[in-house]
């Protein structure tokens, strides 16, 4: 009997026993960091494919969420319009300074997924004049949030070309 009862106690025990990890919830197992370090990429990507192509009205829908922010400034946009203002006045300064401007390219140099919904993408962003020279280069650091409508830009700062956010 004594037996009995410590085989049932024993399966008991082990088909109710669960890793730390499924408790955490910023646990992310590593087929969904794959997944989410291509959906960031993604987005990131279409940040600068509209930047590039003067589409900053896409952006509050499609990229960022609202409000956002520059860290490490007191700019904070808590309007679609007031983002777009941002943008294109951004844009507009770009050309006027630099009328061979062309596009603006992200290399990334790491993405580090803290949890389900949050993820760090870290690089340097290029512009690029229209025959293909560096006009300048810039260190990023893009915070990346996951809500409703997918991963959004939720904030960004900028860093020093050497540094790069690891994990």
């Amino acid at each position: 009997m004594k037996t009995l009862l410590t085989t049932i106690v024993a399966l008991c025990v082990m088909s109710t026993s669960v890793s730390s990890q499924q408790f955490d919830p910023s646990f992310v197992p590593p087929s969904q960091e794959i997944q989410i370090k291509e959906e960031v990429t993604l987005i990131v990507n279409r940040y600068y494919k509209y930047f590039s192509a003067n589409q900053m009205d896409k952006f509050p829908t499609e990229t960022h969420t609202i409000p956002w922010k520059i860290l490490g400034t007191d700019r904070i946009f808590m309007t679609p319009e007031a983002s777009n203002k941002n943008y294109f006045d951004s844009f507009a300064e770009i050309k006027k300074n630099n009328p061979e401007y062309d596009r603006s390219e992200f290399t990334i140099q790491n993405i580090c997924v803290l949890s389900p919904r949050t993820a760090f993408v870290s690089g340097y962003n290029t512009r690029r004049a229209d025959d293909d020279s560096i006009i300048r280069m810039n260190g990023t650091v893009y915070i990346m949030e996951k809500v409703e409508q997918g991963w959004r830009i939720n904030s960004f700062a900028g860093k020093g070309m050497e540094k790069i956010v690891s994990c």
